[in-house]
């Protein structure tokens, strides 16, 4: 114990430098991996949303047009109205439009943005298909409309540079049989 308080030398400059560049190297590791972390939840994040919207609005968009007793005007390939019951027996009369990247649905006269974010939106009507050859007849008469193939690609609400690994998209699709036509 006195040997230790008769020594009073110090650091030299040349430990101190040491010293402070391994610290500055284990510092900039630890901010790259922070930001890679970062970025990766980032990515994930958008990720889920894009999955989200695409399921929620496609979930909806099917069960009420399984339930569609007729459509009744086909606009576009990105636009559709047709009327359909719910669980009371209620009629309704429901529209899906696509707007600029805003999925937006009509029920009854009232229209609200369903989902932000959508990159494409394509309806394919058909009076018949056949599920063996995936092939079938499509139709621009909204009597004879018996099938409709929903295609729906999402992205992220907020704006995301294209090149950016944020940019993420997701594909969803269904071939719908109107049960009640």
């Amino acid at each position: 114990m006195v040997r230790l308080a008769r020594d009073r030398r110090g650091f030299t400059l040349t430990e101190l430098l040491v010293v402070i560049a391994i610290l500055g190297m284990m510092l900039a590791g630890l901010v790259t991996v922070q930001m890679q972390g970062q970025q990766a939840y980032l990515i994930g994040s958008h990720r889920v949303e894009a999955q989200q919207n695409g399921r929620i609005a496609l979930e909806l968009m099917v069960r009420e047009l399984r339930s569609a007793t007729s459509v009744t005007a086909i606009s576009s390939a990105t636009d559709i109205s047709f009327q359909y019951r719910d669980v009371l027996e209620t009629l309704h009369t429901a529209r899906y439009q696509l707007s600029g990247a805003v999925l937006n649905r009509t029920l009854d006269g009232v229209t609200t943005p369903l989902i932000g974010g959508v990159v494409a939106f394509n309806l394919t009507y058909f009076r018949d298909y056949d599920g063996s050859t995936n092939t079938g007849t499509t139709t621009a008469d909204n009597t004879l409309v018996r099938l409709v193939r929903v295609q729906l690609v999402t992205g992220t609400e907020e704006s995301v540079a294209s090149y950016s690994a944020s940019n993420q998209q997701a594909t969803v699709e269904m071939l719908v049989r109107l049960r009640n036509t």
